[in-house]
């Protein structure tokens, strides 16, 4: 069963389909009034979708506009992993390692959600492809989707 999270994102994000990582509570918000209700519901570092939104909109300080009412569910991610390490169901952790070289892949190779400096896991769920053939680098990987696990 798919467990439904009722919080705020900000107005402009407030979309069916809307994908975000959860970050950790700035202290403007665990001050907030509405913290209970928004971020205290959420996991730092996981993944999720916005799935429905409600017409109640607040004034949110962190954003200092508005905030909508929706419903989320934790979601999957796209990752680049070694090919044996291409396995579903297995948790690995992401590579975290620069790259200089302009590459289609940079935002699946070195995703926004992967916390830098950390070393983050993910639980894959499906080996979508090879793209080996797109990386700059020459290294050879798989796209995955995955759940992000944790960080260390």
């Amino acid at each position: 069963m798919v467990k439904e999270i009722v919080t705020f994102v900000g107005e402009i994000n407030a979309r069916r389909g809307y994908k975000f990582v959860a970050s950790p509570a700035p202290e403007v918000c665990t001050s907030c009034k509405l913290y209970q209700a928004c971020m205290s519901r959420l996991k730092a570092g996981r993944a999720y979708e916005v799935i429905d939104v409600k017409d109640m909109e607040h004034y949110c300080p962190l954003y200092e506009d508005k905030v909508r009412v929706v419903k989320v569910v934790e979601t999957t991610v796209e990752a680049l992993v070694k090919p044996q390490s291409a396995v579903e169901g297995a948790i690995v952790t992401m590579d975290d390692e620069d790259c200089d070289r302009k590459c289609p892949l940079e935002s699946l190779c070195m995703p926004e959600w992967a916390t830098k400096g950390k070393k983050s896991k993910i639980k894959i769920e499906k080996v979508l492809e090879d793209v080996s053939e797109m990386a700059v680098c020459g290294k050879k990987v798989r796209k995955v989707t995955a759940r992000i696990a944790e960080s260390a």
